[in-house]
């Protein structure tokens, strides 16, 4: 039987950017990522200029891994080539793709560089922010130098942890800083939170309000 396609693109998983990669990168070493120029760099969007399958199967760095400081297309320049990948795979028996960009440089991928490249432009915002979070927390001594140390040993993907209402991941809370649109989940667990807390300093008095999260009203 010959390979699948989930099979062909599933990169190593121990790439950086990959399922497996995303699922166990703490915290800290996100930090790290961000403060060492160490992500690629998306490029805006409209930067391919055309695209075209090739049978070859790439077998090299540039054409297998995302490197730091690599520039990638935007999410929205991959989603037609991620949307016509499976079906070429089987019906025309390609192995990758070859890019032109509009500054004239061509590139070939590996399907499962497709992948990773998805990957990194999934979270590099998620990545940049909860790197700005730790450096607020560090910078305003919010937590103890042990407790924060433990904090950065946190998987960043993470269910935040303690809550009933919310199975939030941990990157989430970078949304509590600027004046940005908090998430329900946030809201949700920073609510449970309080209303805990009052139950801890108040025992065997009856709460003086009732907890809702916000899917009461959706």
């Amino acid at each position: 039987m010959s390979e699948s396609y989930e099979a062909y693109s599933a990169p190593h998983p121990k790439t950086r950017f990959s399922p497996q990669f995303m699922a166990n990168v703490t915290l800290g070493e996100v930090v790290g990522l961000v403060r060492d120029d160490l992500l690629p760099r998306i490029l805006p969007d409209g930067s391919v200029s055309k695209w075209n399958w090739d049978q070859t199967v790439p077998v090299t760095i540039p054409e297998t891994i995302v490197s730091s400081r690599e520039e990638i297309p935007s999410m929205a320049d991959m989603q037609p080539i991620m949307a016509d990948a499976k079906q070429a795979f089987y019906q025309l028996g390609v192995n990758s793709v070859c890019i032109q960009f509009k500054s004239g440089a061509i590139v070939r991928y590996h399907f499962s560089k497709l992948r990773l490249i998805v990957g990194a432009n999934n979270q590099d915002y998620n990545f940049r922010l909860m790197s700005r979070l730790l450096a607020r927390v560090e910078g305003e001594s919010l937590l103890s130098p042990a407790l924060f140390e433990e904090l950065k040993l946190n998987r960043f993907a993470e269910p935040l942890a303690g809550f009933s209402v919310t199975q939030t991941p941990l990157y989430n809370l970078g949304c509590l800083l600027d004046e940005r649109w908090i998430l329900d989940d946030i809201m949700n667990a920073r609510a449970e939170f309080i209303y805990f807390r009052r139950a801890a300093m108040f025992p065997g008095v009856e709460p003086s309000f009732i907890f809702l999260p916000t899917s009461f009203v959706e």
